[in-house]
């Protein structure tokens, strides 16, 4: 057997994602953009001791979650380490995202070059009935959005097993996509330079701002209004031009940009899971982001095309993300390559998980950083509501129209949603 190109034993090649955000830690150490402080809500009284124990468990059990990130011989090798128990703040009571936010950064108990890629905070209710709020900070390098679920899934049966005296299950094999072989990567390489060739950037402010000061700046957020079962609607739209509720949303906020800035040949970047059936319930950052290229959004059959142009990005997402843009971008400048848009979509259950005295469940994350020029984070919820939030770095061209570029959202979301049935009522 040929093992010249094996690994040396005990450690792995780290996955392009792992590779990005490793490479964005050295660029801006600390950043907030790398980092992700997620939810879970606890009903029921909740014991420290035992949440402390099934927390450790649950890094004990995943391999992503006692991982070590290091260079050499030209390559970035992932390595596992002995796991460590995270630590577990007491916050006051009561206490709200924000807040948690800043204690926990002012913490500084997170370090992802160490390993320790958890901390916790627990802030219990001020009701009369027992809940509370545990907070969970990690580190984009090993985890996702969905691996919240799976931290939260899995913290509740560790806790159950805490609570009844039972051991743990084995821990899990650590497991990343496989990536493409030479020859299908000049294979996807040529795709994209035809998919993407001559794509123009989003009309910016000047040079625009290199992806260092974005990670740098404090970002300014503006809530989204939909009506109530506004995720209803989308669906309905959907069925009724063949294509999932994600294009028709995606679809308004690209009319939206363009509305405002007039662009009729852009990319939007949008995160897309990785995750095969093998890795339904691993921990890591298990994603790319997908660029979608947006031609005349505000013609009739957009959504159609919107639609089309993703589902062939997904056929051919399997080229790493830093051999995209080699293959891509061919001029140089100081902006994000392909695009300067970010449209984050959330559509994914959360069911309630027993975890013995206490049941759990998660909350949507909340980005804490600047990942983009302007960005869109949106979360269908239960009876069909929808949750959006836009952000953009304080000082940028789009923080001081987001309040703008939401009613465009709102209005362009509402063309998109009403039948032309509804609109002959109207008339």
């Amino acid at each position: 057997m040929d093992t010249s190109t094996a690994p040396p034993a005990g450690r792995r090649a780290a996955s392009a994602t792992e590779r990005q955000f490793w490479f964005a830690e050295r660029i801006a150490p600390g950043s907030p953009a790398w980092r992700v402080l997620s939810t879970v809500r606890v009903e029921g009284a909740a014991d420290r001791g035992a949440l402390a124990a099934a927390a450790a468990r649950v890094v004990a059990r995943h391999p992503a979650l006692r991982s070590v990130f290091a260079p050499a011989d030209g390559e970035l090798w992932c390595s596992v380490v002995p796991p460590v128990a995270p630590p577990l703040l007491e916050l006051p009571p009561g206490t709200a995202f924000d807040a948690a936010a800043r204690e926990l950064a002012r913490s500084g108990l997170l370090d992802p070059g160490t390993g320790r890629h958890v901390v916790l905070a627990l802030a219990e209710d001020t009701g009369d009935v027992p809940g509370a709020t545990l907070y969970v900070l990690t580190h984009h390098l090993v985890y996702d959005g969905l691996s919240h679920e799976v931290f939260t899934a899995d913290l509740a049966r560790a806790h159950a097993r805490v609570v009844a005296g039972e051991p743990e299950p084995a821990p899990l094999a650590h497991c990343v996509p496989r990536p493409p072989d030479a020859g299908r990567r000049a294979e996807l390489a040529a795709h994209w330079r035809a998919a993407l060739d001559g794509v123009p950037d989003l009309p910016g402010d000047g040079a625009g701002p290199t992806q260092r000061e974005l990670a740098g700046t404090e970002p300014h957020c503006h809530v989204v209004g939909f009506p109530s079962r506004a995720g209803a609607a989308a669906r309905e739209a959907a069925r009724r031009l063949a294509c999932p509720p994600f294009a028709v949303l995606l679809t308004a906020y690209a009319q939206a940009l363009y509305d405002l800035c007039g662009a009729e040949d852009f990319c939007i970047g949008t995160p897309v899971s990785t995750r095969t059936p093998d890795l339904a319930d691993a921990i890591g950052c298990l994603l790319t982001t997908l660029p979608v290229r947006i031609r005349r959004p505000a013609a009739a059959d957009a959504c159609e095309r919107t639609w089309a142009t993703f589902t062939d990005g997904l056929f051919h997402m399997d080229l790493p993300q830093d051999d995209l843009v080699r293959a891509v971008r061919t001029r140089a400048g100081r902006r994000m390559p392909l695009y300067q848009a970010l449209f984050a979509y959330e559509s994914w259950p959360r069911p309630v998980h027993d975890a013995g005295t206490v049941r759990m469940r998660t909350e949507p994350v909340t980005p804490l950083g600047t990942q983009a020029e302007v960005l869109f984070q949106l979360n269908e919820l239960p009876d069909h509501r929808l949750a959006g939030t836009l952000q953009a770095p304080v000082g940028g061209l789009w923080a001081g129209r987001l309040a703008e570029l939401a009613d465009a959202v709102g209005r362009r979301f509402a063309m998109l949603t009403t039948t032309t049935e509804e609109i002959a009522r109207w008339h």
